[in-house]
């Protein structure tokens, strides 16, 4: 055998070997036995493995992983909890169908649900997030999926699930929830009778801020080989690497979560009380809009907490976030590192309004000692008061 050819023919090491880690399965071509293999391959997109793109060893742990702790029998990894959302609305769909979603709905879901899916001739259909049984008046035929997202993005509402998943149930039509701020820690969507459950791998279950991955899981077997189907036919698929960084980060999720939601509990009292905050959203207050229900549903809260800003804070709202120094301006939240995102003003709304006419800022509270963050916050704040206009006088 000439040198060249010896570079390619890698001996595997012999000998046994464990590790507590999972391996990392770098690979796109996958290789067979023999021919008759090779052309089957195709049924092994399941559970198998036929090309690195629909699945690895290491993508197939962390899936089987997810699975369990989602309470569900199968799961599947994808490119971002987007392109989860997306995936699973198009595979659930037909032209002719309505979807419904929650109004308080991830920012990006709009103009996928506006423009794409209105394209293929389906229809999207917003929804009060706080409807409950109600959500049966809006229920027909047409009607592939609903959607949830408890709590909702940026204003933070905490729908019924078991109310709105019941009233689908009856009426024959899928539900799927956006799990991704609780986690399966926090809130288990199937045991609430969620069809499906999607989260964003990025955000708490990786938790380092460093990778893009969106996950589903379900127990119904005909909806898994749909979605997995789907999957295939648009390319969707994840890296062993970051697979391995997302088992990585399971492993820590949950004492990161006790953390950061015993800091955030911290936070509270103090971000309630400073100049300029009309309102703070957080599950566990009891103000916060569906807190009985995350009472009865979930198991706990986690880091993301938002302030309704009074008006008169825009002109040096930019100012006071920029001298936060322990918080990281970004859109991302659910890392080891806090981070703030500052909107001008409430994200669209189609069917319900929030009587809010200031600007928001969102907090992710990461692992930093709740001393530094308060510390940092009132340097912001202290700006903000500085500006605050003199109460007014009445006789």
């Amino acid at each position: 055998m000439n040198d060249e050819t010896k570079c390619l023919k890698v001996a595997v090491p012999e000998g046994k070997f464990t590790s507590l880690s999972v391996p990392v399965h770098r690979a796109s071509t996958i290789v067979f036995d023999n021919v008759a293999a090779y052309q089957a391959r195709r049924s092994q997109l399941y559970d198998g493995y036929s090309y690195g793109l629909y699945g690895t060893p290491t993508s197939r742990a962390l899936e089987k992983t997810l699975a369990t702790i989602e309470g569900g029998d199968r799961a599947m990894v994808v490119s971002s909890g987007f392109a989860a959302i997306t995936l699973v609305t198009l595979a659930m769909s037909q032209s002719g169908n309505r979807v419904l979603f929650p109004d308080n709905v991830y920012e990006t879901v709009r103009p996928f649900a506006d423009i794409l899916l209105y394209r293929y001739g389906v229809t999207p259909v917003y929804y009060d997030p706080l409807i409950g049984a109600r959500i049966a008046e809006l229920l027909d035929k047409d009607i592939s999926l609903v959607w949830l997202e408890s709590p909702g993005s940026m204003t933070l509402e905490i729908q019924d699930i078991p109310a709105i998943t019941a009233a689908c149930r009856h009426h024959g039509i899928p539900t799927a929830a956006d799990n991704t701020y609780a986690t399966p820690l926090r809130c288990k969507p199937l045991d609430l009778g969620v069809d499906i459950s999607v989260c964003a791998v990025s955000k708490y279950i990786s938790g380092h801020s460093d990778l893009v991955m969106g996950s589903i899981a379900l127990r119904d077997a005909a909806q898994f080989r749909l979605l997995k189907d789907h999957a295939r036919m648009l390319g969707q698929g994840v890296s062993a690497n970051e697979a391995s960084l997302a088992l990585r980060g399971l492993e820590t999720l949950a004492v990161r979560l006790e953390r950061i939601e015993r800091t955030t509990l911290t936070l509270l009292d103090f971000v309630t009380d400073q100049p300029g905050v009309r309102e703070v959203r957080h599950p566990a207050l009891t103000h916060n809009p569906g807190h009985a229900e995350w009472l009865r549903d979930f198991s706990g809260s986690t880091g993301l907490l938002t302030l309704f800003l009074e008006p008169w804070t825009r002109p040096l709202l930019a100012k006071a976030i920029e001298a936060m120094d322990q918080f990281a301006i970004g859109a991302s939240w659910g890392g080891t590192k806090s981070v703030v995102a500052v909107l001008d003003a409430l994200p669209p709304r189609t069917i319900t309004q929030v009587s809010h006419d200031g600007p928001l800022v969102r907090f992710s509270i990461g692992l930093e000692h709740s001393d530094d963050l308060i510390e940092s916050l009132t340097k912001g704040f202290a700006i903000l008061a500085a500006a605050q206009p003199a109460p007014s006088i009445t006789n």
